[in-house]
């Protein structure tokens, strides 16, 4: 739990003055869980909330330590699609996307991926799609890694976290603000639709 955390840590709770979490995109639940549980520790706490595309993070954390000028962060959505973005190298502490965050097949992804560029692949959708990625890449001549069960840096997270307070605290000062970002509807929001 939150205090077993924060006793680990050796953090009072009252030395908490922000919370960030991550708002997606990936599975429904988690996604669903993940902001929920951080709109209402920041509301007990009357904290600012900060949301953080997940995969901003996953991005971040690899140019920290990546030889490559582009990084794709693609996570499994099912049905034949990945949660992903792509991303380029940038002296910013937000990653500057190619293509955002969002629900795509891996082909889209790389599309535009030139001879010579050199891609770092992260998230759990690159490995599933391994065969894709290395026929775009042998046809279109850029080089890739792919980087198995690469974890973000919270360190990382926080830096971004406090960039975008630090850039417009009134943005946000009230939980409400921070919702999920789910990328396509939910398997029961398209039955219902049907």
């Amino acid at each position: 739990n939150l205090l077993n955390i924060l006793n680990q840590a050796k953090i009072k709770m009252q030395d908490l003055n922000l919370i960030a979490t991550g708002i997606g995109p990936g599975s429904f639940t988690g996604v669903r869980i993940a902001v929920s549980t951080a709109r209402m520790i920041a509301q007990i706490l009357e904290l600012p909330l900060v949301g953080l595309i997940t995969h901003d993070i996953y991005a971040a954390s690899a140019f920290e330590s990546c030889e490559e000028e582009k990084v794709l962060v693609a996570f499994d959505a099912k049905k034949g699609r990945v949660f992903g973005a792509l991303y380029k190298k940038s002296n910013s502490v937000i990653p500057e996307s190619i293509i955002p965050a969002g629900d795509y097949e891996i082909d889209f992804l790389l599309k535009d991926l030139q001879k010579g560029e050199r891609l770092l692949c992260i998230g759990d959708g690159s490995s599933l799609y391994r065969k894709e990625i290395s026929a775009t890449a042998e046809s279109s001549g850029f080089k890739y890694t792919i980087k198995e069960n690469f974890l973000p840096s919270g360190d990382i997270a926080c830096k971004m976290a406090l960039n975008l307070y630090n850039k417009d605290k009134s943005k946000y000062e009230s939980y409400i603000v921070t919702l999920p970002f789910y990328a396509r509807m939910s398997d029961a929001e398209v039955a219902r639709i049907r």
